[in-house]
């Protein structure tokens, strides 16, 4: 159902509740006006309409589709998410399909999965690495989520999205705070355009990184109408935005994380 949740001002934050009690997302995870905005946009458009209501059988496909990809950095095969589940793998399919559905997960023209938020083994400008783990990621604020979730420090690969220049991006405290940042004045654009049913082809391009805030005018002055509607965030308070929408769904994950 969709709940909300009390802000010590007594404003009112949207959130949906997952089985087994996981409310996404966090708001107590995100501490400024800017960062708040972005994601009641995010919440409003994409999580609150296509996420609400998972039922208890969904969200076990989710967790542990989400852990394969933790595990091996890749989409696991249908197959054995239908074995980790004990559902026959037609079963399976049409959860995986129900998921799809809701936007919580990327199916291909096979029916095979290829992409679960924030994770993608598509073409992508984000890469986040942890140890011997790699795995690409939707979004900016996705790859930034990426290490609450996991629980680990992170390391992530990306580039501006006006001059290409490679950025660098760890983290600490098991993926909560900023540590190094390579160049330091890294800034993310978060966008609210949500359309089509699809975060991943929609949402998740205007959510970008970039060397400095000289470079985010200059690709907003060149960009369409649809670029320009979003909010301009701090590395940090796209660090905090990451970590409300998926640290809690590391929840959902852990009956099915035999590693880490």
């Amino acid at each position: 159902m969709v709940t909300s949740t009390s802000h010590a001002e007594t404003a009112e934050w949207p959130a949906v509740e997952f089985p087994g009690s996981v409310i996404i997302p966090d708001w107590g995870a995100v501490t400024t006006p800017q960062a708040q905005n972005a994601l009641r946009a995010v919440v409003e458009a994409f999580i609150g309409p296509k996420w609400d209501g998972l039922d208890e059988t969904e969200s076990r496909i989710h967790g542990i589709v989400l852990s394969g990809y933790a595990l091996s950095g890749h989409a696991p095969e249908t197959m054995d998410v239908a074995a980790a589940a004990g559902l026959a793998i037609d079963e399976a399919n049409s959860v995986l399909r129900r998921l799809a559905g809701r936007d919580l997960l990327i199916l291909d023209a096979a029916g095979r999965i290829s992409g679960a938020y924030p994770f993608t083994d598509g073409p992508t400008e984000h890469h986040v690495e942890a140890g011997g783990f790699a795995v690409g990621t939707m979004c900016a604020i996705d790859a930034l989520g990426v290490g609450a979730m996991l629980e680990r420090d992170i390391t992530v690969r990306s580039a501006c999205r006006q001059c290409a220049r490679p950025l660098v991006i760890h983290t600490r405290s098991r993926g909560h705070e900023l540590d190094r940042v390579e160049p330091s004045g890294i800034v993310v654009w978060s966008g609210h355009r949500y359309a089509a049913g699809c975060a991943a082809s929609s949402l998740c391009t205007l959510q970008a990184f970039f060397c400095y805030d000289a470079h985010l005018a200059t690709w907003r002055a060149n960009s369409p109408a649809a670029s320009q509607d979003g909010v301009r965030l701090s590395l940090a308070e796209a660090l905090e935005v990451g970590r409300a929408i998926f640290a809690p769904m590391r929840m959902e994950m852990l009956p099915w994380l035999h590693t880490t």
